[in-house]
């Protein structure tokens, strides 16, 4: 960032304006679903973001693998946002070899980025259309209606293409991050409010009422989003219904609010039940752990709205310990640059100690398409540095059916899973074969309750999905982590390599159960001993992560 500020503004370099064109990304055609819908005018402004190339990823890497083991001697030693910086700022002269091209063509650069390796560009159509020797078209969504201004391709100066990954978003057409509850949060009926509330799920996974150590910098973060499509809120007078009714120990306990982009948090019912069910979740199982709701506005592109808060959270002095978040996209929508450029992001925040947490999904293996011909993988919740939440029923514990799962055909399979992955396809055989990634990452990692009662608008509904399970999860790490404090431990970060070693003491495992796929109900995953791709490596067990912990 500093660099870029250091930069003054200069003539398009003689060794740029003679470098041949070379194209750097590509697809092969239109994504299933969307439409060429015209030309956009030539005056219309677009943002763009390009990646620069980063100092030492790979090294980040291997920072990061070493402070989340926890065989290894540094495990808990963090980086600061700071030090982590130093890995991911760009190279000096690929800066100033991308400001000399950039500049005198756009409207406006400045960073995206704390470390600077992300540059956010506003330029006209046909300024975007020459800088990058493409051709510009507006794309319609057929189901939702959005319109987006798009290529099938870009190129690169040849002496400019070395320093920078990609160029987003002008070959992913990717739609708004979508609600994992979309489709099965639904009013339900059920026996008992008690066997879908708070205490059943202390009592079941033996999640304690209360933290223990008074620690004010461990604290949860839920993602939200608003906008006339999504309309998401969290209600302070549906909480404390939801805790005089679930939690009377509790009641009068609220959340912060930190809103970005110019979002609202809304009080007069005219939300959804996705903001409803992640606050009520974790204010209510995690007992005073702090709760700060950070709510963003619906951007069209996912992307940037993972970015988003990544950069919020490298840019916060005390940053949530624990992060949950209850949307997804298809993994297929983002390029694989775009997907592995937001998953970095992701291992920026595993190096300062923050675990993040995502629902896995609700479509099954197949997000809910019957008639396909490959299985679906969901993002972010294939990304290695994130923990994965899937969905299971209480007694006996059976795997939810719409629980998304299955193998990413970005990210290779990460050390830390790579046995379980593989026992569970040696143990299935030929079943599914053709329909996934055999050498991708697994996912879910874990599961937990998928249905539960909230209020909502004065009144007490059931819903159902992993929207439900990924900040129930949260609540329990919450809350490890606050004994943790306690006993003068670090909390536990990115839980992955944890989860799959030591950390399996903590879990139950579920055998029952499975996903839905393309031939429909019970047509993708089953539940097995040991991980599998619908619950994985179990449900939370308190007593038995404290045992493991050696707590």
């Amino acid at each position: 960032m500093d660099l870029l500020r250091a930069l003054p503004l200069v003539f398009l370099a003689k060794c740029v304006l003679s470098s041949p064109m070379v194209l750097h990304e590509s697809i092969s055609h239109v994504p299933l679903g969307f439409k060429a819908s015209g030309s956009p005018p030539p005056t219309q402004d677009i943002k763009l973001f390009i990646a620069l190339v980063q100092s030492n990823i790979t090294e980040l890497a291997k920072v990061v693998e070493a402070v989340s083991i926890p065989s290894s001697s540094s495990y808990g030693q963090y980086l600061t946002a700071a030090e982590v910086a130093q890995y991911i700022k760009p190279p000096a002269d690929s800066v100033s070899t991308v400001m000399d091209w950039i500049t005198p063509n756009v409207a406006s650069v400045k960073p995206f980025s704390p470390a600077g390796d992300i540059l956010q560009i506003s330029l006209t159509v046909a300024q975007a259309d020459g800088l990058f020797n493409t051709k510009f078209s507006t794309y319609t969504h057929s189901a939702s209606g959005q319109e987006m201004v798009r290529a099938l391709n870009y190129s690169l100066p040849s002496t400019v293409q070395q320093h920078i990954l990609h160029v987003h978003p002008i070959i992913a057409f990717t739609r708004p991050p979508q609600r994992a509850s979309r489709n099965t949060a639904y009013k339900r009926t059920a026996p008992d409010r008690r066997q879908l509330a708070p205490l059943c799920l202390q009592e079941f996974y033996g999640i304690p009422n209360t933290t223990i150590s008074g620690s004010l910098t461990n604290s949860i973060g839920v993602q939200g989003y608003n906008s006339p499509s999504l309309g998401e809120y969290a209600n302070h007078d549906d909480l404390a219904t939801f805790l005089n009714e679930f939690r009377p120990d509790i009641a009068g306990n609220t959340f912060s609010v930190t809103l970005l982009n110019g979002a609202q948090n809304l009080q007069d019912n005219s939300g959804g039940l996705e903001g409803q069910i992640d606050i009520q979740y974790t204010v209510g199982v995690a007992g005073n752990v702090p709760t700060t709701y950070l709510l963003d506005v619906e951007n069209t592109d996912p992307a940037v709205s993972y970015m988003d808060t990544i950069n919020w959270l490298l840019s916060q002095e005390d940053p949530p310990t624990v992060f949950t978040t209850s949307y997804v996209n298809e993994e297929a929508e983002f390029t694989q640059s775009s997907a592995t450029s937001v998953c970095n992001g992701y291992m920026q925040l595993a190096a300062i100690g923050i675990s993040m947490i995502f629902s896995s999904g609700d479509g099954g293996a197949s997000d809910n398409e019957e008639g396909c011909t490959s299985f679906v993988p969901m993002f972010p919740a294939t990304c290695p540095y994130v923990t994965s939440v899937g969905g299971t029923f209480f007694q006996p514990p059976t795997a939810f059916s719409g629980s998304a799962g299955g193998f990413s055909n970005y990210f290779p399979v990460p050390s830390y899973q790579a046995a379980d992955t593989s026992g569970y396809l040696q143990s299935i055989g030929d079943a599914n074969s053709g329909f996934y990634n055999p050498n991708g990452r697994g996912f879910p990692d874990v599961a937990s309750e998928w249905e539960v009662f909230i209020v909502n608008e004065g009144g007490v509904t059931s819903v159902g999905g992993t929207s439900c399970a990924s900040p129930i999860f949260a609540s329990f790490i919450a809350l490890v982590n606050d004994r943790l404090i306690a006993a003068g431990k670090p909390v536990l970060g990115f839980l992955n390599p944890l989860l799959y070693s030591t950390g399996k003491g903590g879990l139950d495992d579920v055998t029952l159960g499975q996903s839905f796929g393309c031939s429909g109900a019970g047509s993708g995953w089953n539940a097995a001993t040991g991980w599998d791709p619908i619950s994985g490596l179990g449900t939370p067990d308190f007593p038995g992560m404290m045992k493991a912990l050696g707590i």
